[in-house]
């Protein structure tokens, strides 16, 4: 996803970028997620003032992973806004900044710095996907998960197996019940 910027005219350059999957597996390896059906597709504009670059987009689709809960199929839909200014590197900003990326980019509020005449977008749209991937996704907000005793998903059939492990009351249990303090 690399752009030169001496091919961004005055009118800005346009971009439709889908996401591959081998993209995401190579950008984000240890992502818990595939491609949902339709993928991925990042629509925005480059657009240059001066020595800087505009990137003002959106990037939407889907991913699937695994429902935390009861580890089926869980979809996960993405419309993000992408807002940022690629800054060039100036000669007295720190090689050594412990910040630095193996890019030899800098994030910081929206800004990213690059060094020569090109961009590159793969870690603005990586960094996006992976703030909004939720750590527990779920395949519904209402979903029941798997039995802790049978392992069966409660989503699909209704089991009572706590109920039948609950301990029956006990004399004492249903005395102390009774109790008012």
């Amino acid at each position: 996803m690399l752009y030169k910027i001496n091919e961004i005219g005055d009118e800005g350059l346009s971009l439709k970028v889908p996401l591959t999957a081998e993209w995401l597996k190579a950008e984000c390896p240890d992502l818990d997620a595939r491609l949902a059906p339709g993928g991925l597709t990042f629509r925005g504009r480059l657009q240059r003032s001066g020595d800087d670059v505009f990137l003002n987009g959106s990037l939407a689709g889907g991913l699937e992973s695994v429902c935390a809960r009861c580890l089926e199929s869980a979809r996960i839909s993405l419309q993000l806004p992408v807002h940022v200014t690629f800054v060039p590197r100036d000669d007295d900003d720190d090689d050594d900044d412990d910040d630095d990326d193996a890019t030899g980019k800098q994030a910081e509020g929206g800004v990213m710095r690059f060094d020569g005449d090109q961009i590159d977008l793969a870690p603005e749209l990586r960094e996006q996907i992976l703030l909004a991937i939720p750590m527990s996704p779920l395949c519904r907000d209402n979903c029941a998960g798997l039995c802790s005793v049978c392992g069966g998903n409660r989503n699909r059939t209704a089991c009572d197996c706590v109920a039948r492990q609950a301990p029956a009351p006990t004399r004492l249990g249903a005395a102390l019940g009774k109790l008012k303090m």
